[in-house]
This record gives structure tokens, C-alpha cells and sequence, in this order.
């Protein structure tokens, strides 16, 4: 028992002893005091940095998904007219079939005019022969579209260089494949 008590104090005299030579042999506490503020404010702005660099990521996605539900919300509201566009097409050819020729028109409004006053940028046909008067084919009313057309020009490159819009430019071409079928 004895021998432990010795040997506790034994160890108790070391560690006293021990520290003293490891600060003399060690740096100044102010320098110490000094690398530990410059590693905390090194590490303060890396984590304001990766929490900047983690807000750009979020709000570069949520911009991506916002982008992403414009263009298909777009999409959609051009199919639809597309759509509707198509149908009107139809319902004016039908008309034109039916009634052999386009003649003065009724009392009442006919389909064709219901659509017409709803949807007044639609491009109405010109009756060939209307009081006597000949009329311009399609083709020759939009000779600069045509030429291009004829050229291999993409609808996008006719639109962007005439001005008009590429719907318009796709009726005016499917109105005069239209016209063209019906003097075959």
C-alpha cells in the first residue's frame, strides 16, 4: 500500500513539473489567443460562404421549375390555338364545300361568322370573283412569303424575316394548298 501512495505522488510531483517545461518550450499565450480568433473567423465564413453557395443552388431550382411551368403553360396555350385555329380551317372549308361557291351572305350569321366575329385575327377568304372583280390568289397577295417558302425557307426564318408570326404564316400556307386543291 504504501508503494502506490509513493507512486501516486510520485506522479502528482511529474505532472506539476511536466507542464512548466512544455510552456516554456511552447508559443506565447497571445499568439495562441490569436490563431485560435483567425481559425474561428475562418471558419465563420466558410459557413456563410457554403450557405451563400446553398441559396444559389435553390434559387437557381426553383427559377429552373418556374422557367420549366412558363414554357409548358405556353405550350399548352399554343396547342390550344393551334387547335382551335385547325378547327376553324375546317369549318370554313366544310362552309365552302356545302355551299359550292361563296354567294352574298345570309340574314343569319353563319357559323363562319360567329367565328369570325369571335376571333377577328383570322385571315377570311376572299371570294375569286366578287361583283365582277377578279380577285389575287393567295400566293400573289403574299408573293415575299412564298418565295421563301419555295426556297426551303423553316417557317420560323419566314416569320422572323416578314414580321408576321409563325401561326399566321402556317395558315396563309395551308389556306393556299387549300386554294391550290380546290382550282385542281
Amino acid at each position: 500500500m504504501q508503494y502506490i501512495v509513493l507512486l501516486g505522488a510520485v506522479v502528482i510531483v511529474g505532472a506539476f513539473i511536466m507542464p512548466r517545461k512544455k510552456h516554456d518550450s511552447a508559443l506565447p499565450p497571445q499568439t495562441m489567443q490569436n490563431m485560435e480568433n483567425a481559425l474561428e473567423q475562418f471558419m465563420e465564413n466558410m459557413e456563410k460562404d457554403n450557405e451563400e453557395l446553398v441559396q444559389l443552388v435553390r434559387n437557381a431550382q426553383l427559377e429552373s421549375k418556374a422557367d420549366a411551368t412558363r414554357k409548358d403553360q405556353r405550350i399548352a396555350q399554343l396547342e390550344q390555338k393551334c387547335e382551335q385555329l385547325t378547327d376553324q380551317l375546317q369549318i370554313m372549308h366544310s362552309n365552302r364545300v356545302s355551299a359550292g361557291q361563296l354567294a352574298e351572305r345570309p340574314a343569319n350569321p353563319s357559323s363562319e361568322d360567329r367565328i369570325t366575329q369571335e376571333h377577328p385575327e383570322v385571315v377570311q377568304p376572299v371570294p375569286e370573283k366578287a361583283a365582277g372583280i377578279e380577285a389575287k390568289t393567295i400566293q400573289s397577295r403574299y408573293k415575299d412569303l412564298f418565295e421563301l417558302y419555295e426556297q426551303g425557307k423553316s417557317i420560323e426564318t419566314i416569320s422572323k424575316k416578314l414580321g408576321m408570326n409563325k401561326g399566321e404564316v402556317q395558315l396563309i400556307i395551308q389556306l393556299a394548298k387549300q386554294e391550290g386543291a380546290a382550282h385542281a
